[in-house]
């Protein structure tokens, strides 16, 4: 945790950076290394899938054929940094409002418009004025330390659980509780969290948000709590 101008920054620490930088790609290096020596080894084993890509890897012979898997294999580390970065949440903390960035993404709160913080299994909360989800994404490692940011900027802290937790219902299809229409939102959110179209699943959130439901997901399971009536 930085502190930065009246600003404190929630993100890996360097040391967990330069782990993230340096270790995919040297394991990848090493792995691609020996690529055909295992190749080898797993040919042998007839109950192993693709064995006609692997008998190729394995017919490779040589320090040229072992450099080029290599290479192989220090580019798709270097890939596993790449995702890794993209999917590591940068929470900015300031007097007046947080910035939240993920997924190249940047989310923006105003303070007013933020009701109150919690961390739910390491997943960083953002509740609105009427007590509906403004943001939720893994915060991991940083998490231990978002109380005293949030706290030292005049947030309203809520804990290490989700204070709506007992409201939340697991949602099936075309549940009696719901009109149509959300329903008909869920089972399209249900699709796209079943083939991680995350995108699609973000914007459907959105969507049924309008409704005054939140919703939050455990695995490919969505649960939900109605937040404000039709009417409010």
């Amino acid at each position: 945790m930085n502190e930065i101008k009246k600003q404190t920054v929630l993100e890996l620490s360097s040391v967990e950076k330069a782990l993230v930088f340096l270790v995919p790609p040297l394991v990848g290096l090493v792995i691609g290394w020996f690529l055909p020596v295992i190749a080898k080894w797993a040919v042998s084993l007839d109950w192993l899938p693709f064995q006609g890509p692997l008998g190729i890897i394995a017919s490779f012979h040589g320090w040229k054929a072992a450099a080029v898997t290599a290479v192989i294999g220090l580019f798709g580390g270097i890939w596993l940094t790449r995702a890794a970065f993209k999917e590591s949440l940068v929470a900015v903390v300031t007097d007046r409002e947080v910035s939240l960035t993920i997924h190249n993404e940047e989310s923006v709160f105003s303070k007013d418009s933020i009701s109150g913080v919690f961390t739910d299994q390491k997943q960083l909360v953002l509740l609105g004025a009427e007590g509906q989800e403004l943001f939720r994404e893994k915060l991991e490692p940083a998490v231990e330390k978002a109380a005293d940011a949030f706290r030292g900027h005049g947030y309203v802290w809520l804990g290490t659980e989700d204070p709506f937790k007992d409201e939340y219902k697991r949602w099936v299809p075309d549940m009696p509780d719901l009109e149509p229409g959300a329903n008909a939102l869920l089972k399209a959110r249900q699709k796209a969290l079943k083939q991680d179209e995350k995108a699609d699943a973000k914007e459907l959130k959105a969507e049924i948000s309008k409704l005054g439901i939140t919703v939050r997901d455990q695995g490919s399971r969505q649960y939900w709590r109605i937040y404000k009536t039709p009417s409010a």
